[in-house]
């Protein structure tokens, strides 16, 4: 369970094809071996993987250049954790600068764990406050080699544990309330839950007022409003494992009393507002282990559904993965049985069907060994993330994206086929809640990994107001040109246009995805570069101002502006030598020319 509207203009993809579900865009190429990846909300994506023999790096946003060679010496091994717009990237990493046998914890480039736990240490990170304090945990000399959680500095479980300790995060929401387990001296032979608000420090043990004596218990997941999944056994509950939303005993009501022939065996997996989804076996599922899907109601009684006893038939086997509240909860899962014969992943609508993505992807009804399907994330529209296997595919595993209002049965893209056109072995990093996807994916050769940025092909707009001073003419003379500059290759990747419209506001329809610089030209005008990194996805707004005087285009307004503008002095004309736009060449137009003579567009 633990786990370390506008005018658009002719374009040029970065990768692929108009019409393609996804804009694909490649951030590396030629690693031998891939880590792991995060993906940040802003689609800010890192990663590890092998570029240097022996070494594993981290790659901060895109390209080749590592950012981890230079803090940890040789025979490095690094992963990113988790990124804060202020803080930085939080990631873990040993290497010989660090000194045999230790692993850290660093934000950017900063080891926050050396100094506080010792030598012989291990140190794992974890997740950032809403503030960009990183929490991370782990042991080592000065700690007595117990197995500790930290807010930055603060050590948050020693004094409630006493010896020989040991604990590890699970969740840590938006309103920085941290779910945590641990076992310690303090709490006997048992192990609780329990509930930090990282604002005051103080702590709630959920389990020991639940489970009785003999306890063990196991946080999972945190809601918005603070509600805690977990799991666990006691004296209370008949020494069963069983699946609890806060004190509510979610699985027992389901899977049985149990008895020493017939036990109860529940495990949670996550949760979405009031929705939780979890694994359960007992008499009532002929100790076959379900997935089960969890409805908390007003008055704090659980409703569940058995989602894969009908689904699966005898036989079976199931794995909860993922459930998403928007409007209508989703369940995501995995499972085998004798309706299918085949490891399917299903995704199954509350009081509505559940559809198995990878039959309906591939066929091959109930014929035993020709598919296999593993769900990685469900969204609150239905639309779900998932690997498939299968003759198609030649045999590789292929990453889908599947959207549940597409059609009837809702329609799997192949992102892999869609980006590399080619069956080739695809490895998942991450994603985030744009249903974005950062993965990796075999080389043509099969040698090496190529990582890739996947974005949603869905309505996007670069909106916003110009400033240009001194023009005073209509602003529709004004046409933009955007273009999108690929983080990777440094090219144009994408070219549009659209006109000013009356307040001189613009909205122009863009290609979405990721763009570490947008260069924008119009006539008149003085071109400019806004740099920075930056996702385009929906709508994003963006103010700027242009510089007027620049009559020929060539980017610097000099002598050729000037003579332009008194070869056309006193004639009525909208071409770019009336430079304000009042529908004649006159004073007005060159005296924005000296004012601005010498200057040069970037």
């Amino acid at each position: 369970m633990r786990t370390t509207s506008g005018v658009l203009g002719f374009l040029i993809l970065t990768a692929g094809v108009y019409g393609q579900a996804f804009v694909h865009q490649k951030l590396g190429e030629n690693f031998t071996r891939i880590g792991t990846g995060i993906l940040s909300e802003s689609g800010l994506p890192f990663w590890s993987a092998e570029a240097t023999a022996g070494n594993l790096d981290i790659f901060k946003i895109t390209g080749n250049n590592n950012f981890t060679a230079s803090l940890l010496g040789t025979n490095r091994l690094a992963n990113p954790i988790d990124y804060h717009p202020t803080a930085g990237l939080l990631w873990e990493g040993a290497g010989s600068a660090l000194g045999a046998g230790n692993t850290d914890v660093f934000v950017e480039t900063t080891n926050i764990s050396a100094s506080l736990l010792g030598s012989g240490r291990n140190a794992f990170g974890f997740r950032f406050t809403s503030a960009g304090q990183p929490v991370w945990y782990g042991s080592g000399s000065a700690n007595g080699n117990q197995i500790d959680i930290f807010l930055a500095s603060t050590n948050l479980t020693a004094s409630l544990l006493g010896s020989n300790r040991d604990a590890y995060p699970a969740a840590l929401n938006a309103n920085d309330q941290l779910l945590w387990d641990g076992a310690g001296s303090s709490l006997g032979v048992n192990r609780d839950v329990f509930r930090t608000n990282l604002n005051n420090l103080t702590t709630t043990n959920l389990s020991q007022p639940v489970l009785g004596n003999n306890r063990f218990a196991v946080a999972v997941a945190l809601n918005a409003n603070n509600d805690a999944v977990w799991y666990g056994g006691g004296s209370a509950n008949g020494d069963y494992n069983d699946v609890f939303f806060n004190n509510i005993n979610v699985s027992f009501p389901t899977l049985g009393a149990g008895n020493i022939n017939n036990p109860r065996d529940a495990t949670a997996y996550g949760v979405s507002s009031n929705h939780l989804i979890w694994q359960g076996r007992s008499a009532a599922t002929d100790q076959f282990n379900d997935a089960f899907a969890t409805t908390i109601l007003t008055n704090n009684t659980p409703s569940t559904a058995n989602l894969s006893q009908g689904v699966l038939g005898g036989g079976r086997d199931s794995y909860p993965i993922d459930v998403e509240f928007g409007t209508i909860v989703y369940a995501l899962w995995d499972g085998i049985g004798a309706n299918t014969n085949n490891y399917d992943t299903f995704v199954s609508r509350a009081s509505g069907p559940t559809r198995n993505l990878s039959q309906l992807r591939f066929g091959g009804g109930t014929t035993p060994g020709i598919r296999e399907g593993y769900g990685i994330a469900v969204f609150g529209n239905g639309n779900a993330f998932w690997i498939g296997k299968h003759s198609t595919t030649g045999n590789k595993q292929h990453l889908f994206h599947y959207n549940w209002s597409s059609g009837t049965s809702g329609v799997s893209t192949d992102l892999v086929r869609e980006a590399v056109n080619r069956n080739a072995e695809s490895i998942y990093l991450a994603h985030n809640s744009a249903e974005q996807l950062l993965w990796a994916v075999e080389d043509s050769a099969g040698t090496r990994y190529e990582v890739y940025l996947s974005t949603p092909r869905i309505p996007t707009t670069l909106q916003g107001t110009v400033t240009v001073a001194g023009f005073v003419g209509n602003p529709a003379l004004i046409t933009l040109t955007i273009r999108q500059f690929d983080p990777y290759t440094g090219n144009v990747a994408a070219t549009h246009t659209g006109s000013l419209s009356s307040g001189f506001n613009y909205s122009i329809a863009v290609t979405p995805g990721l763009y570490n610089r947008l260069r924008i030209t119009a006539p008149r005008c003085l071109a400019r570069n806004i740099v920075g990194l930056r996702r385009f996805l929906g709508t994003t707004t963006l103010n700027f101002s242009l510089t007027l005087g620049d009559v020929n285009g060539d980017n610097i307004i000099n002598d050729q502006d000037l003579l332009a503008a008194l070869l056309n002095f006193g004639n009525p004309t909208t071409d770019p030598t009336d430079l304000n736009g009042d529908g004649i060449v006159n004073d007005q137009d060159l005296l924005i020319i000296l004012l601005n003579f010498g200057q040069q567009g970037d």
